[in-house]
């Protein structure tokens, strides 16, 4: 079993200067509906919560090795899981690369603190389901 790991930091600043400014086509562009909702509240907290989702995709972009494929920032998804803890679900091109990769399961931590998003993601990696690039 191989451990990788991706960690990234986001200005919450900078994803509340592009709601307001670019309004839902910024946030459509990036994010999935759910993530959109679970983020609801007042502007700012949504832009925290949204930044550190950003961060996660960030972070499994630093995991996921597709060569000149990349997957779209909506393939990634950040969720709560039924436990109220954040996780990773990935779709369409994110979720080919990962299995290409032999990615087993991906967990993520993000933290909000002194006006920074940070988002860290761990992947299990098992040699045994590395499939060859088509």
């Amino acid at each position: 079993m191989t451990i990788l790991i991706g960690i990234d930091v986001q200005p919450i600043d900078e994803v509340q200067d592009s709601i307001e400014k670019f309004g839902l086509r910024y946030v459509e562009r990036l994010f999935t509906a759910q993530e959109v909702e679970s983020c609801g509240g007042s502007s700012r907290i949504a832009a925290a919560s949204l930044a550190g989702r950003f961060a996660a995709k960030e972070a499994v972009l630093k995991i996921l090795d597709g060569g000149d494929v990349v997957p779209s920032w909506r393939e990634i998804e950040v969720r709560r899981s039924t436990k109220g803890r954040p996780e990773i679900v990935l779709h369409g091109v994110a979720a080919e690369i990962a299995q290409r990769q032999g990615v087993e399961h991906l967990s993520v931590s993000l933290s909000h603190g002194g006006g920074i998003a940070t988002a860290a993601v761990v992947a299990q990696i098992n040699e045994q389901l590395i499939r060859a690039n088509p």
